[in-house]
């Protein structure tokens, strides 16, 4: 900082701050990677935690697309909860990007969202328990016979 003091023309100034937070998740989003378009993959969970808002208040609003299930539990009332986010089958195939939305019961962040993420192969068929894949074939031309001359 410069001043039109004479003896204090310069000084340096340092400011220390605490940056709250309301409250906390891990891991921030849900990533399924690659995931079987016939089979259920294991739900995932993300701790949703207490920071420095008021107590916690969850309640699940909507999930973004059919076929993902959510679910809260509580473990210490307003401070701590789980949330499991599931897919259910079939599953289009291509990339599912979506979301959980949760109202926090907090005035500052009256709501939060949670994606969700996921790799559908195209091409997979399920039988006989087993995933394998689908080859699809094209119709071939025909062969032609030429005569030979000797």
């Amino acid at each position: 900082m410069t001043s039109n003091d004479p003896k204090h023309k310069k000084e340096k100034l340092t400011c220390k701050a605490r940056v709250l937070v309301p409250f906390k998740r891990s891991p921030r989003n849900v990533n399924f990677r690659e995931v079987d378009p016939d089979t259920t993959p294991i739900p995932q969970k993300v701790s949703i935690t207490r920071g420095d808002g008021a107590p916690l208040q969850l309640e699940i609003v909507r999930t973004g697309q059919k076929g993902i299930v959510a679910e809260l539990k509580e473990i210490k009332p307003g401070e701590r909860y789980e949330l499991l986010v599931g897919l259910t089958p079939p599953l289009k195939s291509g990339r599912l990007r979506s979301w959980v939305r949760i109202k926090t019961g907090i005035e500052e962040v009256p709501e939060t969202t949670i994606g969700i993420y996921a790799q559908i192969p195209s091409g997979w068929s399920d039988s006989d328990g087993k995933a394998e894949p689908v080859i699809k074939t094209t119709k071939r031309a025909q062969p032609i016979i030429l005569p030979v001359n000797k």
